[in-house]
This record gives C-alpha cells, structure tokens and sequence, in this order.
C-alpha cells in the first residue's frame, strides 16, 4: 500500500512532463501534405508594429490524436490592424 502511494506522485510528475514537451516545429513546404485535425496553439513573433511577412508556428494535434507542429509564412497581425 505504501508502494503504491509512494509510486503515484511520481508518475504524476512523469505525465505532467510529457505533457509539456513540445514538438519541434518543421517547416511547411508548398504541397505538404497536412492533417489537421485540431488546433491547440498559433504564434507569431512581435514586429515592432511593422507590416511583414513573419514565420508563425501552429501546434495541432492529427486524426491520430498526436502532436505537431508546424511553421509557415504570413503577414503579420499588424497588417490587419492598421487603421
């Protein structure tokens, strides 16, 4: 009994950090192939309020249910938000 509430904090610990580990992003090639099944996360550096194209990084999870992530090529939120 006692093993066992010794062990289960552990693998708490253990499940917390693999959920925090995040994919290595690759970068989106034109014609690559995707298979999105939902988004988790979409990130784009600051640009000092400058309009330019930037490379964002979306993490999404597949229909298999595992992780990625990818970077690509956009116009930044700035450009949208001039007035």
């Amino acid at each position: 009994m006692k093993l066992r509430l010794m062990l289960l904090p552990l693998l708490l610990l253990c499940g917390a950090a693999q959920a925090t580990q995040t994919p290595t992003p690759v970068d989106y090639q034109y014609g690559t192939r995707l298979d999105i099944a939902k988004v988790l996360d979409l990130r784009e550096p600051a640009t000092d309020y400058q309009c330019k194209v930037v490379v964002a990084t979306m993490t999404y999870l597949d229909s298999q249910g595992q992780e990625h992530a990818l970077n690509y090529r956009k116009l930044s939120s700035e450009c949208t938000e001039q007035g």
